[in-house]
């Protein structure tokens, strides 16, 4: 739902600014080469989109690290379009050839402004990963308006990288190629290319924030495990929404079901899955079976379709050497091993529903097999399938099946037509993939030093569903100040708590703080190091408390490593 919704206001928005007065900005950067983009007088704002970062990841450069764009004998880049859309399930505009950025700026900086990162993901009713996702989705125009209103003016940058099988082939054999979490080299080299080139679009490369939402929550976080933490000036801050280090529990590569996906793909492309080339073999198959491959490895048995499944086959894998994960996220963040930068990392009331919607789910043994089965078309929504049987009978016992206590919280014993233990599931998979990785994540940066807060959001989205209440991804309408958009007759108090959100994250783009003097008096904001305490996003009434809720099953999850390791 959100996912078209978001689609068609980014071509929406695309073709809306073209009928806009405009020209076409230059920006000429050290080299001399220059990029060509479009300018909106009424709003005040130039846009370059497409931008190219790496080489084209085709060919022999298929399944490889991203190369950097060479500009060879080009003078100008014509920065005009969006890019082509990584090859993902579905869509319009698809390509291999899709390491693309697009810059959202002031017309008139007349100074370094700090820079906005958006590494995105797909927030959808089909979930949210790894997998799918456009820089069109993102448009950044509401939010870098938003910041010229309130004098703190940004630029706003968004990256494409490889999806799926392209991004993060599974497998020991793409592992020996040096083909693991190349998506995650795609978005450090995007990085790279801000560091060396923001400053001729008036950025500072020295206050660049990193955002993302679910699967680019990951991302950023995944960021700041390179190289054990060392990652060299290319970011400052970090705000996580819906997603933290252990949300996905990160595999070998030669876990038994990202080998089995292998051997589907090497028999989709006709290569012989046990030969000692058969990566190389996959590397050189016609682009349409590949792309074949990555739908068919999405398939899920009828028993799992439920809407918010997502083919978690494709994640990031652990491996000694990575530059990034080099053991589970876990102990990475109990040793200390992460950039030791100030952040933000807040969740969802209901983050579960959407994950288990529409499933058979009446009994504790429809609950047990949804928790601990794992195959390489589906998953529970994300990696979080738990091996150790007894542990996720453990697990059971924490959450009750009474109604009133699961999720959509505060809704009785009203189940929305769903399973007797919907709600049960909905509140078990909310703490296990979301509350309980946020809480560990901040309690990992109280031990380190590192200044960090925290957010509940209460509020519900745009697109209300009661059986989902204040669901996954319901945020980013509010982030990315679309709500006017999806809902023309929003009332004032939730169009005002629209720029509430935004001016927090403007302050902490500026300061590193969400607290700060603001045209707008915002609340309060504590820490979370001080006692524990988060903000609850709500229209009308912001305000901490203590982040204590279902603190005895949350602590069984972070204190067990069967269940996020």
């Amino acid at each position: 739902m959100l996912e078209n919704l978001l689609s068609y206001l980014g071509i929406t928005l695309l073709v809306s600014f073209l009928r806009s007065p405009q020209s076409a900005p230059v920006v000429t950067d050290a080299s001399g080469l220059s990029y060509i983009g479009l300018r909106n007088l009424t709003s005040g704002q130039d846009y370059f989109l497409g931008i190219p970062y790496a080489e084209p990841p085709i060919g022999s450069l298929r399944f490889k690290p991203p190369v950097a764009w060479s500009r060879r004998n080009t003078t100008a880049v014509k920065a005009t379009e969006y890019g082509y859309t990584c090859v993902q399930q579905a869509g319009d505009n698809l390509s291999e050839d899709c390491l693309t950025l697009n810059i959202w700026k002031p017309t008139n900086v007349d100074s370094k402004l700090p820079v906005m990162v958006w590494i995105l993901t797909v927030s959808t009713s089909d979930g949210g990963g790894f997998y799918a996702g456009s820089t069109e989705q993102y448009p950044g125009n509401f939010l870098v308006e938003r910041a010229i209103c309130t004098g703190k003016p940004v630029i706003y940058v968004a990256m494409n990288y490889r999806l799926g099988l392209y991004g993060f082939p599974p497998g020991q054999a793409a592992s020996d190629a040096g083909a693991s979490n190349l998506g995650l080299k795609d978005q450090r080299l995007a990085l790279e290319w801000i560091q060396n080139n923001i400053a001729s679009f008036g950025g500072d490369p020295e206050k660049v924030t990193l955002f993302g939402e679910s699967a680019g929550a990951l991302s950023v976080e995944y960021q700041a495990f390179y190289k054990g933490g060392d990652i060299g000036g290319v970011f400052r801050g970090m705000i996580l929404e819906s997603g933290s280090p252990s949300s996905l529990r990160v595999f070998k590569p030669n876990d038994p079901i990202k080998e089995e996906a292998f051997k589907l793909i090497a028999k989709k492309a006709g290569c012989d899955p046990y030969a000692p080339d058969a990566f190389e073999c996959v590397r050189g198959a016609p682009a349409e079976v590949l792309e074949q491959a990555n739908k068919d490895l999405m398939k899920r048995e009828p028993y799992f379709q439920a809407p918010g499944q997502a083919p978690t086959v494709f994640t990031a894998v652990q491996a000694p050497g990575d530059d990034f994960l080099v053991d589970d996220p876990s102990t990475l963040l109990d040793s200390g091993k992460f950039a030791k930068v100030p952040f933000i990392n807040g969740a969802q009331l209901d983050e579960g529903t959407l994950f288990g919607n529409g499933a058979t789910l009446n009994t504790d043994e429809d609950v047990f097999k949804w928790i601990t089965t794992r195959s390489t078309g589906y998953d529970t929504g994300y990696d979080m399938s738990i091996d150790d049987g007894a542990a996720a009978r453990r697990l059971l016992e924490y959450y009750s099946d009474d109604p009133k206590q699961g999720s959509p919280y505060g809704t009785g014993e009203e189940t929305f037509g769903q399973g007797s233990q919907f709600k049960r599931f909905s509140s078990i998979f909310g703490d296990l993939i979301f509350q309980a990785p946020r809480r560990q994540h901040l309690r990992a940066a109280t031990k380190f030093g590192v200044k960090s807060w925290s957010y509940i959001f209460f509020q519900a989205p745009a697109d209300f569903v009661p059986a989902w209440g204040v669901r996954h991804g319901g945020d980013i309408t509010f982030v990315f100040q679309m709500l006017g958009v999806f809902d023309p007759s929003a009332p004032p108090e939730l169009l005002d708590f629209v720029h509430t959100i935004a001016d927090y994250w403007l302050n902490f783009a500026y300061y590193l703080d969400p607290n700060s003097e603001s045209l707008t008096k915002l609340p309060y904001w504590p820490p979370y190091d001080t006692d524990a305490s988060a903000l609850q996003l709500l229209a009308n009434n912001i305000t901490s408390f203590k982040d204590s809720f279902r603190a005895e099953a949350i602590d069984f999850i972070i204190r067990t490593p069967a269940l996020h390791s």
